[in-house]
Formats: structure tokens, sequence, C-alpha cells
């Protein structure tokens, strides 16, 4: 069991390292800091005076989420799988 235990370990670390470089194929630090500015943006109640400028900000917000929500939800599910195999 201990054997198979840590051959789950090791799958697990090798998906961390897989997750890692997605970030660099998907500009993961950037989107991230874009998606947190775009949420500012959005939070300010005069941004919707310009209904386009909204609009394009909506799109920008949905494009980022779609790879910074993604991947950081890929890295918790293989955390929390780390740690149900610790257990």
């Amino acid at each position: 069991e201990a054997e198979r235990l840590n051959q789950i370990e090791s799958r697990i670390d090798d998906l961390r390292t897989r997750v890692g470089s997605f970030g660099g194929i998907f500009d993961y630090d950037l989107k991230k800091d874009r998606l947190e500015e775009v949420n500012r943006l959005l939070e300010d109640p005069d941004v919707w005076q310009d209904a386009a400028n909204a609009q394009a900000l909506g799109r920008e917000k949905k494009s980022l989420d779609d790879v910074v929500l993604v991947i950081d939800q890929i890295e918790s599910d293989l955390n929390d799988a780390s740690e149900l195999v610790e257990m």
C-alpha cells in the first residue's frame, strides 16, 4: 500500500509540474494581473456610462476567467488530492 501511495503522490507531483507549465503557455501571470485590473474597472460605477467599453471589459473578463480560473481550480484540486493521499 505504501508503494501505491508513493506512485499516486509521484503522479500528483508530475501533474503539478505540467499545470505549472500551462501558466507559461497561457501567459497565466499576465492574465491573472489583467483579470484583477478588469475586475477593479468593472467595480467602478462610472464604467457603465460607456456601454461599449463596459461590454468590451465584460467580454475580456470572460476570456481571462476561462484561463485563470480553470488553472486555479486544477491547482486547487491537485492540492486537495495530495492532502487526501497524505491522510
